[in-house]
């Protein structure tokens, strides 16, 4: 199942509850919290990826106004226009760099949440075995919706106030995507559907879909980071056509 309102969320928690028999909402604790706190470098990604180009993208555009060729109206055009584009476009890198750093930063988080649904596990009350499967898929899905995506969002709204609403949709963008990729299923070797306990099962599929998450992550940001590259694309060429007609 697609998980992409708040009404999904809560229709998946029904689902676990009913057919897992276990409240995911309980691992969304303090510990939790701490632990991914300990996980987030997310001041250093706001400086690195996102200030400096904006600030090297300013005085690019100040030192323009000496080394381009202005003349009357040509200072009022590059001012005004100039100080729109040369800033979007530093942010348009920013962002770029931002979602690349990010990359081990969420790795670490999708490995933590393994971490925590090897914890729920213990606490599955009810599964046909037929279906272990659906139901590593459905924990896994409640854990990233229900437990780390609420968690880092709180996280992210501590370590950067203001914009850290932006860069919550962002992580939680990535996250579902690798949620929605992420699957438990596929043939499994003879010794693997012999096993009758849930959580002896689980281990190795949760070490195969660990194994897959660093690809399934990297096409994740892929999909992130296509439209900052159209937007990017359009400004460094308006920049470029601007520049060009003025000078």
């Amino acid at each position: 199942m697609g998980i992409k309102t708040k009404k999904d969320i809560e229709e998946l928690n029904i689902k676990i509850k009913t057919e897992l028999g276990i409240d995911v909402e309980k691992y969304r604790n303090e510990e939790a919290v701490v632990s991914f706190v300990q996980l987030l470098s997310f001041q250093i990604y706001f400086l690195t990826g996102i200030i400096r180009p904006i600030i090297i993208s300013v005085i690019i555009y100040i030192v323009g106004f000496f080394i381009i060729d202005l003349s009357g109206l040509d200072y009022l055009f590059y001012g005004i226009i100039g100080l729109c584009i040369f800033p979007i476009t530093g942010i348009e890198i920013g962002l770029l760099l931002l979602t690349k750093k990010m990359k081990s930063d969420i790795w670490k988080v999708l490995d933590y949440s393994l971490e925590i649904m090897k914890s729920a596990l213990n606490d599955v009350s009810k599964i046909n075995l037929s279906d272990k499967n659906k139901a590593l898929d459905l924990l896994f899905k409640g854990i990233i919706h229900i437990v780390a995506i609420p968690v880092l969002s709180k996280v992210i709204s501590k370590k950067i106030p203001v914009i850290g609403s932006f860069f919550s949709k962002i992580i939680k963008k990535i996250l579902t995507l690798v949620s929605d990729k992420i699957k438990f299923d596929g043939e499994d070797p003879k010794e693997e559907r012999e096993l009758d306990s849930l959580q002896d099962y689980s281990g190795s599929k949760i070490a195969l879909a660990s194994k897959r998450i660093e690809k399934v992550l990297s096409s994740s940001i892929s999909v992130v980071q296509l439209p900052i590259k159209i937007g990017l694309a359009i400004t460094s060429s308006i920049l470029i056509i601007f520049i060009y007609l003025i000078n």
